[in-house]
């Protein structure tokens, strides 16, 4: 028994009963043969045993097929019950929808199964397509029957054949021939009584695949796969929200700092641009994007004084700048939408060398995301006019970052740093400011070294 009391026997369930019902027939056969040699010794058998045989063994069979029927319906409901699980807590709907697609192989003997969404021209376009050994299909592959796929569309109910070629509906459709497609099932998939898209299963090879209840199973599924699109497209339109909001309370702080305007937008590309180098995934890049956006949302307690000073900051004044890295984390703790980001907004001030702050964190201690967001931060400061000194060139940011090579930055992150074009940061520099394309900063008020962000 399982943890959920269920017998972890069923699956041999029917072979057993097969057995069974061999010997039966077996002990039936011996019987039925030494019936003469019973005659002749003057024995005879009671006249009700070989029939009761044949009736205990036509009820074996009878019970094999059932359990099986019932051990086909329990798998097909435990699979549902997984992927409902998946659906439910899962918002990667590649992976939901591959699984589902596998799942409806596994269980339905299909060859190849294609999910398809209606796109902006009002036209079904695949959007998954597997095959029974758990692979992507290659656009040359996606041979299907468009004719059944509108028809399904246009009446919003099932279609299914166990032998296309021989079906007096699909005569005419040129597809079924020149494809050899033999069981075909295709259903609709709905969002609320709004048909999105179907979900077409066929198997090229062999006939009478798909009964009634794997469209009824079919069905099920579709229903699951159109809630993981809900729940993207919901996950999606919070996550838009959240940019929106976020960029506008951005660029009001960055209005604050007349001179640091757009140098979110800045740094947002830039450290997007390094962490791709870097190689980190489609999800760390959406926790990079996230962090630099909002790097400085703790200077929101940071008077305009201070932002602002054209000089030097007093120890004082250093003080309470120094605070802004905790007054963000403060600001956004427990927000799950911003997990990822508080590694950038409460650590981009410290150095590999253990000497930046706010908690003097040294080398591996400080967040990989901090490290890369703190080059690309030094790189736009440098190059960028401030309050406390005027712009300097690429060339310039470049020597610096890479003399503060393992000690205010991370080696690792700056030796990615030296790989990219200066080209490529003037590009992406001239996105936020149009109006400075090809212009080059020159090398008069060099500021204080050491002071390249604040």
């Amino acid at each position: 028994m399982n943890e959920l009391g269920e017998s972890t026997n069923l699956p041999s369930a029917v072979e057993e009963l097969a057995d069974l019902s061999r010997e039966v027939e077996t002990i039936r056969t011996k019987i039925d043969s030494f019936q003469s040699y019973y005659k002749r010794a003057g024995l005879a058998l009671p006249q009700d045993v070989l029939h009761g045989l044949r009736q205990l063994n036509a009820k074996l069979i009878t019970l094999r097929e059932s359990v099986a029927t019932i051990e086909e319906e329990r798998s097909s409901l435990r699979a549902f019950a997984e992927i409902g699980h998946v659906v439910n807590s899962s918002l990667d709907l590649p992976t939901v929808l591959n699984e589902v697609i596998d799942t409806i192989i596994q269980l339905t003997g299909a060859e190849r199964v294609f999910l398809m969404l209606r796109n902006a021209r009002d036209e079904m376009e695949i959007y998954v397509a597997r095959n029974w050994e758990r692979e992507s299909l290659r656009p040359g592959e996606y041979e299907i029957s468009r004719t059944i796929v509108n028809q399904v569309v246009q009446h919003g109910e099932a279609v299914l054949t166990t032998n296309a070629q021989e079906d007096p509906r699909f005569d005419s459709m040129q597809s079924v021939v020149a494809y050899s497609l033999r069981s075909i099932l295709c259903v609709p998939l709905k969002a609320k009584d709004d048909l999105i898209g179907v979900i077409y299963a066929d198997n090229r090879i062999r006939e009478g695949i798909f009964t009634e209840s794997d469209r009824f199973l079919l069905s099920a599924f579709a229903n699951q796969a159109a809630v993981a699109l809900e729940n993207a497209q919901l996950f999606n339109d919070i996550s838009m929200s959240y940019d929106q909001t976020l960029e506008a309370l951005v660029a009001a702080l960055d209005a604050r700092e007349r001179e640091t305007q757009e140098h979110t937008r800045r740094v947002v590309l830039y450290s997007m641009t390094l962490a791709r180098k870097m190689g980190l995934s489609e999800d760390e890049l959406i926790e990079i994007r996230r962090g630099a956006l909002m790097h400085d949302i703790g200077k929101i307690g940071v008077p305009d004084a201070i932002l602002q000073k054209p000089g030097p900051l007093t120890e004082e004044e250093w003080v309470l700048m120094r605070r802004h890295p905790e007054e963000g984390i403060r600001i956004l703790q427990g927000i799950m939408f911003f997990e990822g980001a508080v590694d950038i907004i409460g650590s981009h001030h410290e150095h590999y060398n253990g000497n930046g702050y706010p908690r003097g964190l040294k080398g591996e201690q400080i967040p990989p995301y901090a490290r890369i967001f703190a080059v690309v931060d030094a790189l736009d400061a440098i190059t960028s006019d401030r309050s406390y000194r005027k712009a300097q060139p690429f060339k310039v940011a470049y020597e610096e970052i890479l003399r503060c090579r393992g000690t205010q930055f991370d080696p690792k992150v700056v030796d990615a740093f030296m790989t990219i074009d200066e080209q490529e940061w003037r590009a992406l520099r001239a996105i936020t400011l149009p109006r400075e394309r090809g212009r080059e900063p020159t090398m008069e008020a060099s500021g204080k070294r050491g002071e390249t962000t604040r």
